[in-house]
């Protein structure tokens, strides 16, 4: 499955908590054939699917299905990127011959479904990204495409994430550090906003010389809230939610 080099998953610099929204204006489509609803739990209760990054929403509104806004290309009919809550289900029905999930609690006014094909292997795959630990202070340069220099440093020991398919080009992907001056990066003014992981690059020398494959426990915390990731959850297809593994899944 392709992926596109510069999309960031939870390590991106901003994290936004999606609470339950509301859909303004609903667009009514064909009808639609669906089946009995299942639960995957005799006791009805929820089942935590993971993390959903970019996968389609297919929603329904008094038994219509509807499109956010009324338009079916809104971003709004996509999981959110950065939603730092995990989706859960209480079951699954057949809408039209495929699988669906019920997403728990996504909508306030219109239920949610995804289908099950989204939340198997081949859209948990974390392989594109891996941890390193800094071994030599350098100077990291921005996020923007000319890679301008910084007055940032990273230090001795800073675990910095890795896209892989960045390594071989001349600048190099990094999720670094919190930009709190306390996990091995310095330079952040503090205005005393929350902190997360900055997206920054670095040059192909600084990434040979100056960094190594970080050990299997080795954390890549990237918010306030502890949240972490490292190479064994990755390599598991997922990270660390206020000291819970969750798999992500991603298109």
């Amino acid at each position: 499955m392709f992926k596109n080099k510069f999309i960031k998953l939870l390590t991106a610099a901003t994290f936004a908590v999606v609470g339950i929204g509301t859909i303004n204006t609903m667009s009514h489509t064909s009808t639609v054939q669906a089946s009995t609803f299942h639960y995957i739990r005799k006791d009805h209760k929820l089942v935590t699917l993971g993390y959903g990054q970019n996968l389609p929403l297919r929603l329904y509104r008094n038994g219509k299905h509807v499109y956010y806004n009324d338009d079916p290309k809104d971003e709004g009919n996509l999981t959110d990127e950065n939603d730092l809550d995990p989706l859960k289900t209480h079951g699954w029905k057949y809408i039209n011959g495929t699988k669906y999930y019920k997403i728990y609690n996504y909508f306030s006014d219109a239920s949610a479904y995804i289908a099950a094909k989204y939340f198997t292997k081949k859209y948990n795959d974390l392989s594109y990204e891996q941890i390193y630990t800094v071994t030599k202070a350098f100077s990291p340069r921005n996020g923007d495409m000319q890679a301008s220099k910084t007055n940032l440093m990273l230090h001795p020991g800073a675990a910095i994430e890795v896209d892989m398919y960045s390594k071989d080009n001349d600048i190099v992907s990094i999720g670094a550090p919190l930009d709190d001056n306390k996990h091995g990066l310095t330079g952040f003014i503090d205005d005393g906003s929350s902190h997360a992981s900055a997206w920054l690059k670095i040059t192909q020398s600084q990434f040979r010389n100056n960094c190594r494959k970080a050990a299997p426990s080795t954390k890549f915390v990237f918010n306030d809230e502890g949240d972490y990731e490292t190479n064994a959850s990755l390599a598991r297809g997922g990270i660390y939610h206020k000291g819970h593994f969750y798999k992500v899944y991603t298109r």
